[in-house]
């Protein structure tokens, strides 16, 4: 109780300083130095030349009722984002006799929760609904000097500039949209100055964290509604460019050939986030549309009764479709290996020829000859950098640098000095002359950025600004550099969730995922793993100069029935060390390493006849290759008795091409003519 008394005496006597310092300020005989923070006395200037009225008892109503469920309307994502929020901190603003307050960007009061009692001392001084709190209507106070400095602030009883306002204290944070960080409105806890406890900023400024995060999620949530509504019905618009904008009029896909057409016009769809569209179709925000783009090309995407977007429907000319340009490889079209494709189709020497890989390549070839950023997204060790270097050889900046680096290997500082460089002197130990970073190296070719979910926040703003302006500033430096370089980015996260959880701007997201490329893991197209073993084969006698050892039949079997969690890059570095440790011909299941042959095996279903699943487990080396073999062979047999000899059904069964189960059989020394079932039906 002694210290809580002394806490007491030590407010008050803080409280008279502040007065006598406001008193000073207002009657223009200058304040004692250090008497209130600068924060403050910043504020009570901006005051003093709006003509605020320090004498002023209470906040003006900007709204009627009327007015005020107009203004909720309009800022109803705000609202629906808060509302949970504040309801589930309604416990401790009950206890501590504290109300949390909801705000417009303009100071508005929207949303109100919290005690009952306060809430009634509160409509003293117009802290309800529809009032106006900017400071330069109702002076110093958290919501309108938050919303003022864009900082998070607590304004403490005499601190306030209205001389009505100084029973209470207050702390507020700005909510900011996670799209481009601009001002949504501010959440405020206010209390009597009895009541109010330090504890109310950092809750202000988590209260407003979260509004933010759920903010981003329900963005997150129309965007993907937005492009499963327009991609699900793609063929309404025809055959030509189709450009999706989202109900901001913000850029989110563009097909190739919306590409092909910009390019015909000299523009680069890389540099171009919004031509101005808003949310009425064919609306702009103050700005002409282009001179290229007709009215009746853009069409609004609304579903469940909410406008989603806007899509731009370019038709399709011969006009503008280059006749130098190859067309794309239809779906399921072979392509093989490295080394069967020419030079002119980086791409196609990709290794591998599985239908899920020639899919992925297939639509890489597309989004080549667009200058458009790409996010490839993929598990680790999926070969994102390889399919960003074919994407910058197949692409028209092929000429240029393909310049790769990787977020997350780097400290913040290192990597923010690779990316944009720096001047002599920017930091210590700055090389003399400064140094040209990786944006620079990259101009007129591609840039890639390994793991860019690793990317701190702060750093996605400039990298952004760069996407954004085409210009780069070297640390330490103030005049900026143009460059003209196509940004390709890989992960392995959800960068949805990520986006989400606040740990990437969502506008750098949609900057990155203007067009996205999905890569498999290995175990999704393990029917490639005998090319990629050969080409790893040969890649290593090449570079260290040793014989060609490939592996055998039984070594084939094991390599193709484990799970490679790393993936290609974990199958290269298991091949590389074979070969290079190998002490015969060929590649046994000797030469395997023991992770490999120790992995329990996969567990083959109950087919009709074949009695208890079987289960491949660790053991003997020999023995663990002649289980799986032996558990193939019998499962091959059970499907095919089962469906009494017709092999459509018994691929179908077990889950392969017929053609593969033909293989299969041939590989086993199976006649399919006497296995049980008769003739066999195809």
């Amino acid at each position: 109780m002694a210290r809580d008394a002394a806490v007491g005496q030590s407010a008050d006597g803080k409280d008279r300083a502040t007065m006598v310092a406001w008193e000073k300020f207002l009657s223009g005989d200058g304040m004692p130095h250090d008497a209130v923070r600068r924060m403050i006395e910043d504020s009570w200037r901006r005051c003093l030349d709006q003509g605020v009225n320090p004498i002023r008892s209470a906040a003006p109503l900007a709204v009627d009722e009327e007015g005020l469920r107009a203004l909720r309307d309009s800022h109803r994502d705000l609202v629906d984002a808060a509302r949970p929020v504040m309801a589930q901190a309604r416990e401790f603003l009950a206890e501590s006799g504290t109300m949390m307050i909801l705000t417009d960007p303009a100071g508005v009061i929207l949303w109100i929760e919290g005690d009952p009692g306060v809430k009634d001392n509160a409509r003293g001084i117009q802290l309800v609904p529809g009032a106006l709190w900017k400071e330069g209507a109702s002076g110093t106070n958290a919501i309108g000097t938050a919303l003022a400095s864009g900082q998070p602030v607590q304004i403490c009883a005499a601190e306030h500039f209205c001389e009505g306002i100084k029973r209470w204290t207050c702390s507020a944070s700005v909510i900011r949209d996670p799209y481009d960080s601009h001002s949504l409105g501010a959440l405020d806890i206010s209390g009597l100055s009895g009541s109010h406890t330090t504890h109310c900023l950092a809750l202000a400024m988590a209260g407003a964290g979260r509004i933010e995060s759920r903010l981003a999620a329900l963005e997150m949530e129309k965007r993907a509604r937005l492009l499963d509504v327009t991609l699900g019905h793609a063929k309404r618009w025809g055959d030509g460019g189709l450009v999706i904008f989202d109900r901001r009029g913000r850029l989110v896909r563009a097909n190739d050939k919306a590409g092909l057409f910009l390019d015909s016009l000299g523009l680069d769809l890389s540099g171009w986030s919004s031509i101005g569209i808003d949310a009425a179709a064919g609306a702009d925000q103050g700005r002409p549309l282009p001179d290229w783009v007709q009215s009746d090309w853009l069409e609004p995407v609304i579903d469940r009764d909410e406008r989603l977007g806007t899509v731009l429907a370019i038709p399709l000319s011969k006009r503008w479709s280059p006749s130098g340009v190859p067309s794309p490889m239809a779906p399921g079209a072979p392509s093989g290996p490295a080394g069967a494709v020419g030079a002119g189709d980086p791409i196609g020497a990709i290794v591998g020829d599985s239908p899920v890989l020639t899919r992925v390549k297939n639509r890489a070839r597309q989004l080549a000859r667009i200058p458009v950023p790409v996010l490839l997204l993929g598990p680790t060790g999926a070969g994102k950098e390889v399919f960003a270097r074919a994407l910058h050889r197949a692409g028209p900046r092929a000429p240029g640098p393909f310049v790769p680096i990787n977020c997350g290997s780097m400290t913040r500082d290192l990597l923010a000095s690779e990316l944009f460089g720096y001047v002599d002197g920017a930091f210590t130990g700055a090389r003399r002359g400064g140094q040209a970073g990786k944006f620079e190296a990259a101009d007129g070719g591609s840039l890639f950025l390994d793991e860019i979910g690793e990317m701190p926040l702060d750093l996605q703003a400039h990298f952004l600004r760069v996407l954004e302006e085409g210009e780069v500033y070297r640390l330490g430096e103030n005049t900026p550099r143009k460059v003209r370089v196509r940004v390709m980015a890989a992960t392995n996260r959800d960068l949805r969730a990520e986006v989400a959880a606040g740990n990437f701007r969502m506008d750098l997201y949609y900057r990155l995922a203007v067009t996205v490329l999905h890569l498999p893991g290995l175990a999704d197209h393990r029917e490639d793993i005998p090319l990629l073993v050969r080409h790893f084969v040969d890649q290593v006698a090449a570079r260290h100069g040793v014989p060609a050892t490939y592996p055998d039949e039984e070594v084939m079997a094991v390599l193709a029935a484990y799970s490679w969690p790393g993936n290609v890059r974990e199958l290269r570095n298991v091949v590389e060390g074979m070969v290079l440790l190998a002490q015969a011909d060929t590649l046994t299941l000797d030469d395997l390493p023991p992770e490999i042959l120790g992995e329990p095996g996969p567990v083959y279903p109950d087919v009709a006849g074949a009695g208890p699943p079987v289960v491949m487990s660790g053991g003997a080396r020999a023995a663990t290759a002649v289980r799986l073999v032996d558990a193939e062979r019998s499962s091959i047999l059970a499907a095919v008795r089962a469906e009494g000899g017709n092999f459509t059904r018994a691929a179908r069964r077990l889950g392969i091409a017929k053609s593969t189960l033909y293989e299969k059989m041939k590989r086993h020394g199976l006649d399919r003519y006497v296995i049980g079932s008769g003739p066999a039906a195809s």
